[in-house]
């Protein structure tokens, strides 16, 4: 470069034009870069797509594990606070006996089977988002 000009703005010379550019300009306008290679360079992109992963099946264990608390758990503070239940009887066995023993088992069977649902069901739309063409292949 040469040396910037002295003086007067009026007297000053200037060796040519100069023509500043961004170092932008001459990168490619758009690289479409899949989602397996975001996922892959572990890029900020990547780690959204991960990030929404890990958030859903959280949101499914969270959803099973407070219904779990809700009704398994309440049942003791059923069991305390009406008599009626815990007189109740049938053949000859207490209500809450039945109820903890018996009919407890199929209401754990049921949550387990949704919260596998909806974890596959979450990560068959992750592949399907990674690798769109592999339900194309036999």
């Amino acid at each position: 470069m040469t040396e910037p000009a002295t003086g007067p703005p009026e007297q000053r010379t200037y060796a040519g034009r100069v023509r500043v550019t961004s170092p932008l300009t001459s990168a490619p306008a758009h690289v479409r870069r899949s989602v397996r290679q975001e996922i892959d360079e572990s890029t900020g992109i990547g780690e959204i797509y991960m990030r929404s992963l890990v958030r859903s099946q959280l949101r499914a264990a969270l959803t099973v594990a407070l219904t779990l608390v809700l009704s398994v758990g309440a049942l003791p503070l059923t069991f305390l606070f009406f008599d009626t239940v815990t007189r109740f009887r049938v053949l000859g066995v207490p209500a809450p006996w039945l109820i903890l023993g018996v009919l407890v088992y199929p209401g754990l069977f049921l949550l387990g089977w949704v919260y596998v649902r909806q974890a596959e069901r979450a990560e068959r739309d992750f592949a399907e988002l990674v690798e769109p063409e592999h339900l194309d292949r036999p």
